[in-house]
């Protein structure tokens, strides 16, 4: 068997991404939740980041959180620094990091020195699918809702509301007119898996989330309050 630990932020790419290395027989043994001070962090993702935790829980996993400052470049070595000292780091048993990295270079090209530095080969089995196509894989394999929206052509009724086959379908179009990444991979859109295989048969109601939306700058964000375990 060959291990991983994995960077996670509960969204469906990082999610999907320890899924689709599972199918390859690369095991992920321990998440990695990244904590930036910034919300305009170059790296990390932020919405909800703390609600990532649950999906420790719910996968039966070992979970690492790490506090970075969020600043470009500065961020990524923060992280390696705390890794460093994560007894689960320091194994022979584990060989990979997995992300779920799609198009960014900017972020490939970093986790792949951090990765090299740490020992460890960067795993990114979602890099470089066609996007569109990825995007109705997620959808067709979990459940997640639209946790924050940045983009020109989004708007305020996407926040919390789940994605269904049939609405991805429709949000396709959307995306391809506005030129908007069908993953969110430049930020435009981020998420929150709700329901999943690696679940073992669980699932996540949201019981209590707040809303914001600023129509000037076409952002805005659902902020997860509460949360109750379905059976």
């Amino acid at each position: 068997m060959r291990k991983a630990v994995a960077l996670y932020t509960g969204g469906k790419d990082s999610h999907y991404a320890i899924i689709k290395a599972l199918e390859k027989g690369i095991v992920t043994t321990c998440l990695v939740i990244v904590r930036a001070g910034r919300e305009d962090s170059w790296m990390f993702h932020t919405v909800n980041i703390d609600r990532a935790i649950l999906h420790a829980k719910l996968m039966g996993m070992p979970y690492v959180t790490v506090q970075v400052s969020g600043a470009k470049e500065i961020e990524v070595e923060e992280l390696k620094h705390v890794l460093e000292t994560q007894a689960v780091m320091r194994t022979d048993e584990v060989g990979y990091l997995v992300t779920g990295a799609v198009a960014s270079r900017y972020q490939k090209e970093r986790v792949d020195a951090l990765a090299e530095e740490l020992g460890l080969k960067h795993y990114a089995p979602l890099w470089g699918a066609d996007q569109g196509k990825l995007f109705l894989e997620e959808v067709s394999t979990l459940g997640f809702l639209i946790t924050a929206v940045q983009a020109y052509g989004l708007s305020g009724e996407l926040l919390g509301k789940p994605i269904t086959p049939s609405f991805a379908v429709k949000l396709l179009s959307r995306f391809k007119r506005y030129s908007i990444s069908p993953v969110g991979e430049g930020g435009e859109f981020e998420t929150f898996v709700i329901s999943s295989p690696m679940f073992r048969g669980r699932s996540i109601a949201i019981r209590k989330a707040s809303m914001t939306w600023n129509p000037n700058t076409f952002t805005g964000y659902y902020v997860i309050e509460d949360v109750g375990i379905l059976p």
